[in-house]
Parts: C-alpha cells; sequence; structure tokens
C-alpha cells in the first residue's frame, strides 16, 4: 500500500464532457426508441423539461454570503440537475448587518435571482426568515403578533361571595406585557371542581360575569349548593420567535397571527418596504419561482385571533364565548407537541356538546388560515411573479382543505433514525391535490435526526419512491448549505445543523460530499420519474374518508389497492359515473369509511345520491352517528341518522365488522385493483391516465425481490421506461385480456420502474418455458442462462422451439486492485486527498481494513474478467455504499440503477479479457468522526463504505426468435 498527498480533487467531468462519454458507449446512440406515447414523449422522457427537475433547499447564514459563492454555487446547482433552489435565511452570526430586511441581504437575493437566469435556475424565496413566519419590528404586544388564550381558575363553594380580580393566566413567556381580558364567567360542578381532568361543567348553568368588572375586580355571589368554577379569559400575544431565535434580523422579530389579515399584511408590507427593491421586484418577475412557507409550527396555549368570537358566530351560528371552557387541551397547540384533539380536555360539558365545540373551533380555524393568511399571501405572491407553495400541517387545522387552496401544496419526509418510515399522515392531502387538479404534489425530503454527513442516497431514494406511490411528483431536496457561511473556513464548511460540531438533520449536498459528482445521475432519474408521473390524469382505486384536525389518519388492509385520503370539503363538488366517483379525476372505484365517528348532513346526504348513482360504498365498523358541530346538533343528528339508514341499504353498499374483510369485500362488488399482482407481493403503484394510454409506477417496498406477474388495466402494448437512463423499450412477454394486459416484473428490494401501456397491439410473446424474452426494435430473443430446449408461445398460440447451447461459465473476478482518495482536512484547513493503493481479494467494508476504516472518499476498483461467446452478462454488485459508476474496458456505462445495483453489460463487453471498474463515493462520516472539531460524528459508528459484494457476473446468451 502506498499514500501520500494529493491536491483537492476536482469534478471528474462536466456535465458536456459527461454526455459526450456516454454518446461514445456502444449502443447509447440510436435513434428515437420505440415509445407508446409518440417520439416527443420519448424525447422529453429521456431529456426532461426544466420545471420537471427536483428543486433544493439552500442554506444561508442570511447575508453572511458573497456573491462570488452565490455565482459558484448556484451554477453547482444548475450543473447538477436541479431546477430550483430554495433560499431559507436561517440564522446569522451580525443580524444587524446581515439579517432579513438589511441591505446586505436583499442585495444577495438580488445576486441569486440574477444567477438563477444565467445557469437557467427559479430562486424560490421564503416568506419570512427561519420558520414560522416572523416580522422584524413586532413585538410580543403587537396586534399583528401571534395571539394566544388562556385562563385562571377559581372555586367559589355554593352562596359564598367571590369578590376580587378575574383570575389570573399562568405567567406569559417573556417578552408579553399586555394581557387583555375576553370574558369572566362561572359555571356550576356537579361532580365538584376539584377532581381529575376533564372537570365537568353545567352548561346551562353559565353565568357571564364579564360586564361585573368594575376597576380590575368583579364581586359575585354563587348560587346555594355545590361547587362553582369561576373563569377568567385573557388574550395575549405568544411571544413565539422562529425555531432560530433572534439570530435573523437587526431588530427583534416575532411570529405573526396566522389567523387574521393583520399578520399576513405585516409580512407582505415588510416586504415591499425593506426587501423588495425595484431590481429584485424586476428580477422575480423575469426568473418566476415560489414564495415558500414551511410547516405550521405555532406554539401557543390555545390559538385564539381578536376576531375569532366574531368569525364564529358567523361561519358556525353560535357564540364561541358561551362555550369557551371546552376548547381547551393542555398543550394541544404547543410547539411539537403529541398531544391530538383526541387528548383529554380541561373541561367537558355535562351534555356532551365538547367535542362538537371543539370541532367547530378547528374548522373555524382553518376557514380563518385560508381566508386571512394563505389567501391575502397568495394573492401578493401572484402580483410578485411567484406562485405560493406551504407545507400546511403541523396544527389543529384541515390540512387537505387547506392544501386545496395553495398553489403547490407540499408535504414533508422527516424522520428520527435513518430507518425510518414514512408515515400515511404524510400524504393526507393526496385526495384534496387530486381531485382539485393540482398538477404538483411536492415533498420536502428527506431530513434526519442525527444523520449529518451519514445519509446515503439509496436511504433518499426509499423515502423518493414511496411518496410518488403517495401521489407526490415533485421533491425538495433537504439541502444543499453554502460553503463558507458565519466565517467556516475549510471543509467541510459552514452547514446549519452541525454548528459546533453537532450531528443535526441531514444532509449538506454539494461540492463538500464525495458523491456529489453522481448527483446528476440521481437529479435525471428523479426529473424523469416527475415528469411521467405528471403526464395526463391520476388514477386512484379508492377513495378513504377521513375527517380529522390532527395527524392521525388509519391505514387501509387491502393490498394491491391504491387509496387516496378524501374529506367532505373534498368531496362537495365531487360526481359519479358509469359507478366512478370524479370519473373526469382520480375515478375512485369505491369510497371507504372506516369507523368514522362523525359525518357533516350534507356529506351524507351526498354520499346517499353517489350510492344511488352506482358507487360502491363500503362502511367499516360503525356508522357515522352524529354530525361533528354543534349548531341545530339534536336536528341534525337525528337527519344524520335517517340518511346513513338510507345510505347503508343502498345495493351498492356494504357494511363490515372491520378491515380484515375489506379485499373480500372489494372483490365481491367486482372490484379489481388497476395494478394487481398475481400473488400477494407488497408492490405499492400509482398510475396516470393519458389521451395516448395508461402510465404505471411500480415499488417494491419490502426488504425481498418481488417477482410477479402483474395485471394493469388498459390496452395496447406494454413498454418499461428506465428513469436512469432515459430508455423506452417495448415489454417482451405479456399475456392480454379484456381491458387488461399482464406484464412480469421484478424488482429488487426499494426497487421501482414505469410500466407504460399504448400505441396499439402487435403479435408478442405470452409464455416460455425459461428466459426471458428482449424486444428490440421489430426482433424478439430469449435470452437465457443456461442450456436447453425453450418453448416460445405467441399470442395466437403458436409455438416456436428453441435449442440454446451452452453459455459460458460465470467467471470470477481475479481480485481488486483498490485506490482510494481519502478525503480529509489538511493542515491549512482546504480538503486534501491522501491516496491509498490496495490489493483485495476478498470484498470487505472499508471499515474492516485498518487502513481505511476512518476514510471517506471515492474508491475505484479494478478487476478483470475472462468471456468468450457470450452475448453479454449480467453484472450484481452487491452491497455498495454509496453512489457507484461503472466502466468496461475504458468506457463509462450509463447511469446504473443505485437501488438494484444490476447492471447490464450486453454490448460492452469483448470476447476475452475485459477490464471492470467500479468507482464508489461515499459519505464523510467515517472521516469526521476523527476530524477535530466534530464531537457529535465521533459519538457514531463507524460506517460500512465501498464495494462490498458478493460481486457475481452472470453471462447469457441472446438466440433469435423466429415464428
Amino acid at each position: 500500500m502506498t499514500s501520500h498527498p494529493r491536491r483537492p480533487l476536482r469534478a471528474a467531468l462536466t456535465a458536456a464532457a459527461l454526455t459526450a462519454a456516454l454518446a461514445a458507449v456502444p449502443g447509447t446512440a440510436a435513434a428515437a426508441p420505440p415509445t407508446p406515447f409518440g417520439a416527443a414523449f420519448a424525447q422529453r422522457f429521456a431529456s426532461p423539461p426544466s420545471d420537471s427537475k427536483p428543486k433544493i433547499r439552500y442554506w444561508w447564514p442570511c447575508g453572511d454570503i458573497s456573491p462570488a459563492a452565490i455565482d459558484t454555487e448556484v451554477r453547482q446547482i444548475a450543473e447538477h440537475g436541479f431546477g430550483a433552489a430554495e433560499i431559507q435565511c436561517m440564522f446569522t452570526g451580525d443580524p444587524a448587518k446581515n439579517g432579513w430586511g438589511g441591505e446586505v441581504l436583499t442585495d444577495r437575493l438580488e445576486e441569486a435571482v440574477a444567477a438563477g437566469r444565467r445557469y437557467g435556475v427559479h430562486i424560490d424565496l421564503t416568506v419570512g426568515p427561519s420558520w414560522p413566519l416572523v416580522v422584524p419590528g413586532l413585538t410580543p404586544d403587537s396586534p399583528q403578533a401571534a395571539q394566544e388564550i388562556v385562563y385562571g381558575r377559581a372555586v367559589v363553594q355554593g352562596g359564598a361571595t367571590y369578590s376580587g380580580p378575574p383570575p389570573a393566566a399562568p405567567a406569559p413567556k417573556p417578552g408579553v406585557t399586555r394581557q387583555t381580558l375576553v370574558a369572566v364567567q362561572a359555571l356550576r360542578c356537579p361532580s365538584g371542581c376539584s377532581g381529575a381532568k376533564p372537570v365537568k361543567l353545567d352548561r346551562a348553568s353559565l353565568v357571564d360575569l364579564t360586564g361585573s368588572v368594575r376597576n380590575g375586580a368583579v364581586t359575585w355571589k354563587a348560587p346555594p349548593g355545590g361547587e362553582w368554577m369561576l373563569l377568567g379569559y385573557w388574550q395575549r400575544g405568544t411571544g413565539q420567535a422562529s425555531v432560530s431565535g433572534q439570530s435573523v434580523s437587526g431588530e427583534p422579530a416575532y411570529v405573526v397571527d396566522h389567523f387574521s389579515a393583520a399578520g399576513a399584511g405585516a409580512a407582505t408590507a415588510y416586504w415591499d418596504e425593506h426587501v423588495l427593491t425595484p431590481q429584485l421586484r424586476k428580477l422575480l418577475k423575469a426568473n418566476g419561482g415560489d414564495l415558500f412557507e414551511d410547516s405550521l409550527e405555532l406554539d401557543s396555549a390555545q390559538h385564539w385571533t381578536a376576531q375569532l368570537p366574531a368569525s364564529f358566530q358567523r361561519l358556525r351560528g353560535y357564540s364561541l364565548l358561551e362555550s369557551l371552557p371546552a376548547l381547551f387541551i393542555d398543550g394541544i397547540h404547543r410547539q411539537y407537541t403529541s398531544v391530538t384533539p383526541a387528548g383529554t380536555p380541561d373541561f367537558e360539558f355535562t351534555d356532551g356538546s365538547g367535542a362538537r365545540v371543539r370541532d367547530d373551533y378547528y374548522r373555524t380555524l382553518t376557514d380563518l388560515y385560508i381566508g386571512q393568511h394563505v389567501k391575502p399571501l397568495q394573492t401578493w405572491a401572484h402580483s410578485r411573479g411567484l406562485r405560493y407553495r406551504a407545507q400546511p400541517y403541523g396544527t389543529t387545522i384541515d390540512t387537505p382543505s387547506v392544501e386545496a387552496a395553495v398553489d403547490v401544496p407540499e408535504t414533508e419526509s422527516l424522520g428520527m433514525d435513518d430507518g425510518y418510515s414514512d408515515e400515511p399522515f404524510r400524504q393526507v392531502s393526496n385526495g384534496a391535490v387530486h381531485l382539485t387538479g393540482h398538477g404538483v404534489f411536492s415533498l420536502e425530503c428527506c431530513a434526519t435526526y442525527n444523520d449529518a454527513y451519514g445519509q446515503t442516497w439509496p436511504q433518499m431514494l426509499k423515502h423518493f419512491n414511496t411518496a410518488f406511490a403517495y401521489g407526490v411528483n415533485q421533491v425538495v431536496f433537504h439541502g444543499y448549505a453554502t460553503a463558507d457561511g458565519l466565517g467556516a473556513t475549510g471543509w467541510p464548511g459552514f452547514s446549519p445543523f452541525t454548528t459546533q460540531g453537532g450531528n443535526g438533520f441531514s444532509e449538506a449536498w454539494g461540492p463538500r460530499q464525495a458523491t456529489w459528482a453522481d448527483t446528476s445521475s440521481i437529479t435525471g432519474w428523479t426529473s424523469r420519474m416527475q415528469f411521467a408521473l405528471r403526464q395526463g390524469r391520476p388514477a386512484v382505486d379508492l377513495a378513504l374518508y377521513r375527517q380529522s384536525y390532527g395527524t392521525d389518519t388509519p391505514s387501509l388492509q387491502a393490498p394491491g389497492y391504491t387509496s387516496d385520503f378524501t374529506g367532505p370539503d373534498q368531496l362537495a363538488a365531487t360526481t359519479v359515473r358509469d359507478h366512478r366517483l370524479a370519473p373526469d379525476g382520480p375515478g375512485y372505484r369505491a369510497l371507504i369509511l372506516d369507523d368514522q365517528k362523525t359525518m357533516p348532513l350534507a356529506t351524507a346526504r351526498l354520499l346517499l345520491e353517489h350510492a344511488r348513482n352506482g358507487l360502491p360504498i363500503v362502511v367499516i365498523g360503525a356508522a357515522p352517528g352524529r354530525t361533528p358541530g354543534d349548531y341545530r346538533a339534536k336536528d341534525q343528528d337525528a337527519e344524520l341518522t335517517a340518511t346513513i339508514k338510507k345510505l347503508l341499504a343502498e345495493p351498492s353498499v356494504r357494511r363490515i365488522d372491520d378491515q380484515s374483510g375489506l379485499a373480500a369485500t372489494l372483490r365481491n362488488l367486482g372490484l379489481r385493483p388497476a395494478a394487481e399482482p398475481s400473488a400477494t407481493s407488497g408492490l405499492l403503484s400509482a398510475r396516470r391516465v393519458t389521451a395516448g394510454g395508461q402510465l404505471y409506477y411500480l415499488y417494491n417496498p419490502t426488504a425481498s425481490t418481488i417477482s410477479t406477474d402483474i395485471s394493469l388495466e388498459g390496452s395496447g402494448t406494454p413498454y418499461t421506461m428506465d428513469a436512469w437512463t432515459g430508455g423506452t423499450k417495448p415489454v417482451g412477454r405479456y399475456r392480454t385480456e379484456a381491458g387488461r394486459v399482464t406484464v412480469p416484473v421484478t424488482l429488487s428490494p426499494g426497487g421501482s420502474t414505469l410500466v407504460a401501456l399504448g400505441n396499439g397491439t402487435a403479435r408478442h410473446v405470452t409464455a416460455t418455458t425459461g428466459g426471458e424474452v428482449v424486444t428490440a426494435g421489430d426482433t424478439s430473443t430469449l435470452r437465457t442462462t443456461t442450456p436447453g430446449t425453450y418453448t416460445v408461445t405467441w399470442d395466437d398460440g403458436k409455438r416456436s422451439q428453441l435449442r440454446v447451447a451452452q453459455a459460458p461459465a460465470s467467471p470470477a473476478p481475479a481480485g481488486w486492485k483498490l485506490t482510494v482518495e481519502d478525503w480529509r482536512k489538511g493542515a491549512g484547513g482546504d480538503r486534501e486527498t491522501v491516496e491509498h493503493d490496495l490489493d483485495l481479494t476478498d470484498l470487505k467494508p472499508w471499515s474492516q481494513i485498518p487502513d481505511l476504516q476512518d476514510a471517506s472518499g471515492v474508491g475505484t476498483y479494478t478487476t478483470t474478467v475472462r468471456l468468450d461467446q457470450a452475448t453479454g452478462a449480467y453484472l450484481d454488485l452487491g452491497k455498495v455504499t454509496d453512489t457507484f459508476e461503472v466502466s468496461v474496458n475504458g468506457r463509462p456505462l450509463p447511469p446504473s440503477d443505485q437501488v438494484s445495483h444490476r447492471i447490464d453489460l450486453g454490448g460492452h463487453l469483448r470476447n476475452g479479457t475485459n477490464t471492470i471498474t467500479v468507482r464508489v463515493a461515499t459519505p464523510l462520516r467515517n472521516r469526521l468522526r476523527v476530524t477535530p472539531g466534530f464531537p457529535a460524528q465521533a459519538a457514531e459508528p463507524r460506517q460500512e463504505y465501498g464495494l462490498i459484494g458478493p460481486v457475481r457476473i452472470t453471462p447469457y446468451t441472446d438466440t433469435p426468435i423466429t415464428r
């Protein structure tokens, strides 16, 4: 082994050079590939338009970034396949100089948008610095600042007199100096006022004492008998700053009221006065992009706004002030709370109406958030040439209804460990997106806590693929950090989540990462997937009814069926035709009610109409038994009961005890999944219906390879579309029946593919006794790895017999030569590399090789194999960490599937000796573990890097099939 220092490694190929290199590979330059939707579609799939490219979050320490860095980094973002950069002003060391609204930051934003114009990248701007939305100059006492309602309590014995100030609320957050009395009320506690939560209150006994307050005091004598609860309610500011505290602007900044137009107006006024110069306005108009608002990480004792009582009276038809005690659930609106609307309230009415009041309260918050926050920001964004993109979840609002109102609805993939699963609530808005015709459903992906510098691209792709299966078709990578912010010197540079050596959220992509050279293949795959999943309209099997103001979502035990979540707002304008719900949209085959306790009367009436028009509806468990609100509740409930009874009597409606019977019930109704595997497999799918035919996305989320035949609704010739290379080719073997095409599918764990149906039908193979049918143009061949006689059956019943001679034996690599460019921080702070040269007889992770156990960087593995008389061969790399590129005889192959690690070497091999090179790039954790200044990385275990294998080469023989 030899080791010696080297200069910092630069990107080996520019985008143009990479294109040229690929064009030189045998078999990659050809006429337009066959396609189900025409040559223009094939060309756009191979080279997707810019609006199909993924976005990336671009972290700035606000204005602490140089113009030169902006130009370089925006260019890097463009060259690596991103269509937009979302600038996030996180925090800064000198808020007065570089903070939000200052001249320096505004100048840097101008530089960024101008650079975006130069390099073809949209620049997205956030509604304010960090998050939630704050405005410099607001104080916690400002009327435009976020508001809360709190209460104080006192117990008064029956017949006793209370005299003194209204009961005081708990102390506010620092900076809150004013509190306004909203109401003083007394209610009888039939079972005593001092028991465990919820304390039961007699709603009918309410005494309003607000008008009795004189000079800050109230005097009241309780009626005789029992105990009474005296409550004083106070409105005040929440005192919430951004998650970055007061390090974002030159003057203190506090969260705005998200439920009043005054809050949104304060934000847009600040933009117009302090951020948007005439030049920046002009640039934004020309360049476009999004105005983005992150998730609603609001913190209050209980959400409030000054206009809430009047709005509630107008929208819900009764007085909120007379129902105030029922609102309070301790912690319900605290930031990052685990408390949900199902939590135990502080007080409950003895008549059981408390849950109804809370439903109406959450509904009103939703209405105010849409009308007073979303719409003003959206209107303002449009006037500046921007779309409004938002993540409206994280508080007690109806997220799907809000998502339907924004221009680009966004969800989020976020976890606490690198193996986290994507909870269904992340896709709770898919029905709203599909039913309202939104073309784009966005995802912020894929932050993982304590995974900085340890995240791998297969981990990222797992979350991409899961989201695609649930309707997402735009990914925002999390993220790209400017290198030299906050005075950071040397490699790896500034990252907002690793300051002081921390190990916060992943990931800081960019040139600091050894895998950055391979990012173009990742973004190319993502762009092609996003392009395909925006074609035509979505088609979904089932609509799963959900009405909830929390983040809880039910799961669906119906393997093979696709589903959307949908609620009363989304269903309101739907129709049924040919037994399909929303036939010109998702075209749901059935609506599922899963133990849904409540339902608005208008929704029940609509579902009865839909059932009478033939829509299959399956009711699981209890049918809805009450309406959600408190207005005319008794009358509404009576009519709901009668309507549900009629609904259950309709011939298209089924009622079952639990989900275990759902799949059988659907089949008894004659409902097959659009994508139906031959056996239970765990496959996830998504479907798009285009003018030319059907397009299916298939994904294997399991830990085992799935190999199955899958029956797809539609007609025409099936094609596979390779999002890694951009190629499209006909499926060699398939079967057709009335309205369906069955194709074989094999997907490795985490693997995905696209299958399209269209372009008519032709003579084709339906079955073989072995091997794989490969089609190129009008020629079909049988690809086999073992000798023998094979029978091929055609769609007209004719059979062909093929005799295949012995294929070459699988060659074993003759050892490996490994050269590692070990990235590390040099004496001067910049990155340097140390080269390690090793000869390996067996492959093993770097962490098990003494000289490489702390190495990160790029490893190049070289071996030779001898192949004679083989048409081609499959190369299976086994385990690889992280990204890889394969070359054969000195020529790089087209981008390889970074999940399956299986590469077809056909067309790249020669008879005799072949040299195979595998270049592997790794994360940085192992090196940073032993780099001074990264104590949190040092606490993490070593990761397994490199080509780990086992590597297998399987020769095959292609034999032409003749009829």
